[in-house]
C-alpha cells in the first residue's frame, strides 16, 4: 500500500499535476476495472494526495541528510533562478558529490522562491539557510553559476560567513564558472560583437515599441547574419507567406529532377532567431543553407510583387558573398553548437557533461576559433586582400564585417602553436 501511495504523488510530482488529478470520474473508473479492491483501499482525494506528499519528503529528506553526512567528498552547489510566467522568482540548487560507495551522485536541494532582488546578498542568504538546514556547511566545496557579476559578491557573503579566515583569493578559487554560459558568451560575441548584451536590449526596445523599420535596420547593420533574420521574419510575418514559400519549395522541387534520389527538404520550415539565444542563430544560417536555392528563388519572386511591403528589400537580398559569409559563420559556430549540446545535462557514459571532457572543450573550441583567427590574419596581410574585406566590412557593419568569404578551413601550416596555459589554486582548496 505504501508503494502504490508513494508511486501515486511521484506521478503527481513528475507530471505537474494538481492535487486533484487523481479525483477525475475517468481516472478512478479505470481504476476500478483494473482492481477494485485496491481502489477502495487508498485514498485518492487531494487531501490525502497532499498529506501523502508532505509524508515523503520528510521520509526522503532525512534519508538524503544520511547521504550527505557520509560522503567522501566535500559537496558542490550548482544553483540558477528563474522567472515564472506569474513574474514569481525561483531557485534551483544542486548538490553534487561522491557518496561512499565511490559514486558521483547529485541531489535537489531545494527549490523555492527567491525573495528580493538577485543581488548577490539576497542569492547568499538563501543559500546558507540551505546548507544549514542540510547540515553541509562544513562540507562546502565549489559553486558552479554563471558569469553574473552578482556571483562574485555571493561567494564572498556565503564563504565568509560559514568560515570567517577563508580569503578573497580561496572565494574566487570555489567559483566554477558555467561551460554552456561560457559558450554563450563567445558565441554572441563572435555574432554580435563586444556588447552582444546593447545589441539584444536595442532588437527588443524596437520590438516592443513595434518601430519595425528600425528593428530592420539594426539587424541589417550585422551583416549577412542580420539580413538573413531580416528575410526569415518577412516570411514567417505573415501565415500566407508562409504557405507561398512552401508551394515554392515544392515546385523548386518537382524542377530538380536530378534530386530525385535525395531526401525531401520542401517541407522544412526556415528558423527564426532571437538575440537572446545564439543558437537559434546558428540553426537559422543551417537551415537556410540548406534551403539556398529556395530562399534565392523565392525572393526573386517576391521581386515581381507590385506590393512594395511584399517585396524583399534590396538591401537585404543575399549576395553569393553572403552565403559564402554565412557558410564561414556556420563552421566557425558548428563545434562551439555541438559542444554545448554534448555538455548540458547529467554527465552519463565517463561524458556528455563530465569535467574532464569540459577541460578538454574548452581546448579544443579555444583552438577552432584561434585557428580560423589565423587564417583571417593571413589573407587580411595581402593589401588588396585587406581593402576587400574593409568594403565589404563598411557595407556588413561592425559584427561581421571582418569576415573573409572564402569558404575554407585553415590549412596545417597556418595552424600555429600557442603558449600553454598554468592554472594556480590556493593550498587550502
Amino acid at each position: 500500500m505504501a508503494r502504490i501511495r508513494e508511486l501515486s504523488v511521484g506521478y503527481i510530482v513528475d507530471s505537474n499535476l494538481p492535487f486533484t488529478a487523481f479525483e477525475s470520474t475517468y481516472l478512478q473508473e479505470l481504476f476500478r476495472q483494473l482492481d477494485s479492491d485496491l481502489y477502495a483501499q487508498v485514498p485518492w482525494g487531494r487531501t490525502a494526495t497532499k498529506k501523502d506528499l508532505e509524508d515523503i519528503l520528510v521520509s526522503k529528506k532525512a534519508a538524503i541528510k544520511e547521504e550527505l553526512n557520509n560522503t567522501v567528498t566535500q559537496i558542490h552547489l550548482s544553483f540558477d533562478l528563474w522567472t515564472s510566467p506569474n513574474r514569481l522568482a525561483f531557485i534551483s540548487i544542486f548538490g553534487h558529490f561522491i557518496d561512499r560507495r565511490h559514486l558521483y551522485q547529485s541531489r535537489l536541494l531545494a527549490f523555492k522562491r527567491q525573495i528580493g532582488s538577485h543581488a548577490g546578498e539576497n542569492i547568499a542568504y538563501t543559500i546558507r539557510n540551505v546548507v544549514r538546514d542540510w547540515g553541509i556547511d562544513g562540507k562546502l566545496g565549489v559553486s558552479i553559476c554563471d558569469n553574473a557579476a552578482s556571483n562574485d559578491v555571493y561567494l564572498r557573503n556565503l564563504y565568509t560567513t560559514l568560515d570567517a579566515s577563508i580569503t578573497r583569493a580561496d572565494t574566487e578559487a570555489r567559483r566554477m564558472r558555467c561551460f554552456g554560459h561560457i559558450l554563450n558568451l563567445v558565441a554572441q560575441a563572435f555574432l554580435y560583437g563586444d556588447d552582444a548584451a546593447s545589441f539584444k536590449l536595442q532588437s527588443e526596445s524596437y520590438d516592443m515599441l513595434e518601430r519595425v523599420e528600425e528593428d530592420v535596420e539594426h539587424w541589417r547593420a550585422n551583416g549577412p547574419v542580420g539580413k538573413l533574420h531580416n528575410i526569415v521574419k518577412l516570411i514567417r510575418a505573415s501565415p500566407q507567406r508562409t504557405k507561398a514559400f512552401k508551394a515554392h519549395a515544392k515546385e523548386q522541387e518537382e524542377v530538380d529532377t536530378y534530386k530525385l534520389t535525395e531526401e525531401s527538404t520542401a517541407e522544412l520550415e526556415v528558423i527564426q532567431n532571437n538575440a537572446t539565444r545564439w543558437n537559434s542563430t546558428y540553426m537559422m544560417i543551417e537551415r537556410a543553407l540548406v534551403k539556398q536555392s529556395e530562399l534565392s528563388s523565392f525572393i526573386q519572386e517576391l521581386g515581381l510583387e507590385a506590393d512594395a511591403s511584399k517585396r524583399v528589400p534590396t538591401a537585404d537580398v543575399l549576395t553569393s558573398d553572403d552565403w559564402n559569409v554565412l557558410r564561414e559563420v556556420s563552421h566557425i559556430l558548428e563545434p562551439v553548437y555541438n559542444m554545448t549540446m554534448r555538455t548540458q545535462g547529467w554527465g552519463t557514459n565517463e561524458g556528455h557533461g563530465r569535467l574532464w571532457e569540459v577541460m578538454t572543450g574548452m581546448e579544443f573550441v579555444l583552438e577552432h576559433l584561434e585557428n580560423w583567427r589565423v587564417l583571417y590574419e593571413d589573407q587580411t596581410a595581402d593589401p588588396a586582400a585587406e581593402e576587400r574585406y574593409t568594403t565589404q566590412g563598411e557595407e556588413a557593419g561592425p559584427a561581421m564585417g571582418v569576415t573573409p568569404t572564402l569558404s575554407r578551413q585553415p590549412t596545417v601550416g597556418q595552424i600555429r602553436e600557442r603558449a600553454s596555459r598554468q592554472s594556480r589554486l590556493p593550498s587550502r582548496l
